[in-house]
């Protein structure tokens, strides 16, 4: 649990929650160690590589130097052995020459090219390796992961008299593994030196990043997924990072930010309270507009009464209920005698009195489930469900004799008539109407100041024409 916990430290500026994996490729901290150290691992590993490229060629240059210098030294002792055909005193050279750590193996050859003695390892010119033994035996092995090379110098023997004799030849042979041998120690040290740099250096921008840069970030962080429109009252955003760098300038413009949010919100809020009162005082303006337009479009100005809208769409309600439930449905229709003799000596304003005062002696006086209106000019429609023809015949009478008893304004007391006609089965509404308006023409004819009702529907009846009322 300790590396996680440490990763998580390095990339993300503290440990990661336990619900959720730590967004290493989000967080800044990780992403700069990432490449910081990214490229000081290239650096070193390219200057180690030539640091120890370098060393191996120094070492390889001192192998050759030291396999070159073997001349000086053996030369002089390997003539005087095959001038004088000394085998043991040229193979106890041989063996001494094998035991430099620079050789791999030396042989002597003769002036004809043949071999005379030899020691260690070769390879010959058709690229095979051999070995040769102290005991002169030979065999075949297998190469190093080296090069091999070789030096060859020749055998030549000087007399008395200064005269030259070439009698033959010595090669040595090398390989540059020596020299990698030579510098392992070296190449230890480099690589554990840049191994301990590399640690060092790891561990220190894991404390400064994570001081100056992680654990700063994850403050933001953490605090900027905590705000929203309930925590603006928090206390503000400090760094607790060491010193004044752009983070701590980036904390004081998010506290300022959040301040203004605040002021903002609470502007907002007292804003919506407004609106939402201002809503609630339109919405029941509106209401209040919207009844009293309903009210106007179902009443008549001048009475107060359902106008001839609403008496036709409570006529058509009214006969379909009676239809479907067999109850009995009257209309009556009346209006003043001789209204146009009103108007025409006391003017329409008393007209209109006049026609206001009837239409309250109506409404006083109908039944509570009635339904009363202007039909149209003087004329007044009163709907009686449930009222068969006796009844309605019987709530007419009654109103002719209240209008009559009472003094209507400026006329005095004026006389009316009232035509009744009760629904029959299957009989449309037009039809009900016109056998009412035809029975209160009936009263006209007949003297006024009458109920008259229709006895139902007739066919074959012609609509006399209305003469004055």
């Amino acid at each position: 649990m300790a590396v996680p916990r440490f990763l998580g430290g390095i990339f993300g500026g503290g440990p990661p929650p336990r619900d959720k994996a730590p967004a290493r490729d989000r967080a800044l901290a990780g992403r700069l160690m990432r490449v910081i150290f990214g490229c000081y691992v290239v650096v070193a590993v390219g200057l180690t590589a030539i640091q120890m490229l370098v060393a191996y060629r120094a070492a390889s240059q001192r192998l050759q130097d030291d396999v070159d210098s073997l001349q000086r030294t053996f030369s002089p002792g390997i003539e005087d052995a095959m001038w004088r055909y000394n085998a043991e005193v040229l193979r106890g050279i041989l063996a001494g020459m094998h035991e430099i750590p620079a050789v791999v193996g030396v042989e002597v050859r003769d002036e004809a090219g043949q071999r005379v003695q030899a020691i260690g390892t070769f390879t010959d010119p058709a690229g095979k390796v051999w070995h040769i033994s102290r005991n002169d035996e030979m065999k075949s092995t297998s190469g190093s992961f080296g090069t091999s090379f070789s030096r060859t110098f020749p055998v030549v023997h000087t007399d008395e008299n200064g005269r030259l004799y070439p009698i033959g030849s010595w090669t040595v042979h090398s390989d540059d593994s020596i020299a990698i041998e030579q510098v392992k120690n070296t190449l230890y040290v480099i690589l554990i030196n840049s191994a301990i740099k590399s640690l060092m250096l790891w561990f220190i921008f894991y404390l400064v990043i994570r001081t100056m840069v992680g654990r700063p970030l994850g403050q933001i962080r953490d605090y900027l997924a905590r705000i929203d429109a309930d925590t603006l009252a928090a206390p503000p955003l400090t760094i607790e990072a060491g010193g004044r760098n752009e983070l701590h300038a980036l904390a004081g413009a998010l506290n300022t930010m959040r301040d203004r949010l605040r002021r903002s919100f609470e502007e907002n809020a007292a804003l919506m309270r407004d609106l939402r009162e201002m809503n609630a005082t339109l919405q029941d303006r509106i209401a209040e507009r919207t009844r009293d337009l309903e009210a106007l479009a179902h009443t008549d100005l001048l009475t107060g009464l359902f106008n001839r809208r609403k008496l036709d769409e409570a006529l058509a309600e009214a006969a379909e209920q009676a239809g479907q439930g067999g109850a009995p449905l009257s209309l009556i229709i009346g209006d003043v005698d001789n209204f146009k003799s009103v108007n025409d000596r006391h003017g329409h304003k008393v007209g209109d009195q006049v026609l206001i005062a009837f239409a309250a002696l109506l409404r006083d006086s109908v039944r509570p489930g009635d339904i009363l209106g202007r039909w149209g000019g003087e004329e007044f429609m009163l709907l009686c469900p449930g009222a068969d023809l006796a009844t309605a015949t019987a709530i007419a009478e009654r109103l002719r004799q209240r209008v009559e008893g009472t003094a209507l304004p400026e006329v005095g007391p004026r006389t009316c008539s009232f035509g009744i006609a009760t629904l029959t089965p299957g009989e449309s509404t037009d039809s009900l109407v016109a056998r009412a308006d035809a029975a209160l023409y009936r009263c006209k004819h007949n003297g006024r100041n009458r109920v008259e009702a229709s006895p139902g529907p007739r066919p074959d009846a012609v609509m006399p024409e209305r003469g004055a009322a």
